[in-house]
């Protein structure tokens, strides 16, 4: 499938990309259904059938993606009764609206079993902790509201965006920090949950923070989309350098990462501002936003530039941002 990598939201790529993800998940579940075959001499009951609903377009959700790497992962290490208990969770997963975005807690995950797994795939990183739990009973129902206002509001100013965005993203979730985590973060994705976004629920207090949120996490589910075959970076993961959204050193995944999403959360606030439907205060927050944004990139793309040992997808992508933010260049010193 070819999929047009320029750098402006464009909605009906997304869809192309979310429908790529979605028939790859299908075709490594069969994979996986015939391994079980061979080295068990067995079939698990309702597998084929499935992935027969996959391909027929039937849309599942970020758990069920999580739930295929967990398998793969316990069948690998040659643990079969985790693999068996993946498989027999993975058959009791539902289809879901093909289209829209469900906002809810993290504590609104059912099965809890889907909860839990959710805050071990979004804590993967050895050397740093990220470990998430619901938002407190009193701001949760606060956070929801805010986050509904913020998606009204990207919908009328930056239909694009939201268009984009609508077709990624099946869950936003809200979330907290877990005790002793730290560190401050506005949100979190992986690509091991397809479609997921999480949100800090104590981050984000208005329509400028949610849009800028939103154009972020949304920033890296479109880069997992494009790297369905090859990776960005060929740097190896051991190799840290400053990262321009962290306060600690990153692997330079990541330094490309919070580059690509600095240019794209830029566009957003850019847009938000040109729509004509801020106030004065929202606007001159939307400028300063922006103006941070714009740092953030030229911090992280210095970086890129002079470590980076970037793939043909990571360069072409990586073109296309540089090409939106050259206007907005520093002056040389």
């Amino acid at each position: 499938m070819d999929i047009p990598t320029g750098f402006f939201p464009d909605a009906a790529r997304a869809r192309r990309i979310d429908q790529r993800m979605r028939a790859g998940l299908s075709e490594s579940i069969e994979y996986l259904s015939s391994c079980i075959r061979e080295q068990w001499g067995e079939s698990i009951d309702g597998l084929d059938r499935l992935v027969a609903c996959m391909r027929n377009g039937g849309a599942y959700p970020p758990s069920t993606f999580g739930l295929y790497y967990e398998a793969t992962s316990a069948l690998m290490g040659g643990d079969e009764p985790a693999a068996r208990q993946c498989f027999a969770q993975l058959l009791q997963e539902r289809r879901i609206s093909p289209e829209g975005v469900r906002v809810l807690t993290l504590d609104q995950i059912v099965p809890a079993a889907n909860r839990a797994r959710y805050q071990r795939l979004m804590d993967t990183d050895p050397n740093t902790r990220f470990t998430i739990v619901p938002p407190p009973p009193e701001e949760a129902d606060a956070a929801v509201r805010r986050v509904h206002s913020g998606l009204q509001r990207l919908r009328r100013a930056i239909p694009e965006l939201a268009g984009e965005f609508d077709a990624l993203i099946r869950e936003l979730i809200l979330v907290a920090g877990g005790e002793g985590l730290g560190y401050d973060f506005a949100g979190g994705s992986s690509y091991m949950l397809w479609g997921a976004l999480f949100l800090n629920a104590g981050q984000h207090t208005n329509d400028v923070g949610v849009i800028e949120a939103l154009a972020h996490e949304s920033g890296h589910s479109l880069l997992f989309g494009f790297t369905y075959d090859h990776p960005l970076v060929m740097n190896d993961d051991e190799e840290l350098f400053a990262s321009p959204l962290r306060d600690d050193a990153r692997p330079m995944d990541g330094i490309y990462h919070a580059t690509y999403v600095s240019a794209r959360m830029h566009w957003a606030m850019a847009a938000l501002m040109a729509s004509g439907t801020l106030d004065r205060a929202q606007a001159e927050l939307a400028a300063a936003r922006r103006e941070a944004d714009r740092a953030s990139f030229w911090t992280g793309h210095a970086t890129v530039r002079s470590h980076a040992r970037l793939s043909e997808i990571g360069r072409v992508l990586m073109d296309g941002a540089h090409g939106y933010m050259k206007q907005f260049e520093p002056a040389a010193a």
